[in-house]
């Protein structure tokens, strides 16, 4: 009866794991980034914390009214996320607003720098996946994998012991 508690508390936590995992990875596959959201200025629609998945899209198929990731500036990594309220295909520019912003940004956003459409979205995973790529997070998502693979050797053991008796 022990060995199968064990086992069962080892597979738990496994599961738990890769639930935790495949939203942060299997999009991936498929095509699509994923980011974070860092700020409240698209609230309420996307909350800080939440990950977004974005879809590269070419700026011809942008809207008005689209959330988009754009790359901050050439030369850099950082992205925002925020809706289009304004298209200007002669300069080749979105103007661009975060939904809980009272204006709109300051500087337009040139086509090159788009990454692409926002698709959908997960509260909270933002936060998690961030703990995750801290010295901690890695700490405590090694030994929750040591766990589980204690719990699996001691299920065995107990399992070996009672069908020896």
């Amino acid at each position: 009866m022990l060995s199968k508690i064990l086992n069962l508390m080892g597979i738990l936590l496994m599961a738990a794991v890769i639930l935790v995992a495949l939203p942060l990875t299997v999009p991936k596959l498929l095509g699509f980034q994923i980011y974070g959201i860092l700020t409240e200025s698209m609230e309420p629609e996307f909350s800080k914390g939440c990950v977004v998945y974005v879809k590269p899209a070419s700026p011809e198929e942008i809207q008005v009214g689209d959330v988009i990731t754009y790359r901050m500036g050439s030369g850099t990594d950082v992205t925002t996320t925020h809706r289009v309220t304004e298209i200007d295909t002669e300069k080749q520019q979105f103007i661009t607003k975060g939904d809980a912003n009272t204006s709109a940004d300051i500087e337009p956003i040139r086509f090159s720098q788009l990454e692409g459409r926002v698709v959908g979205m997960l509260p909270w995973l933002g936060r998690f996946s961030q703990i995750l790529r801290t010295g901690i997070g890695t700490t405590a998502c090694i030994a929750v994998f040591l766990l589980a693979f204690i719990l699996w050797k001691a299920a065995e053991k107990i399992k070996l012991k009672e069908s020896r008796k």
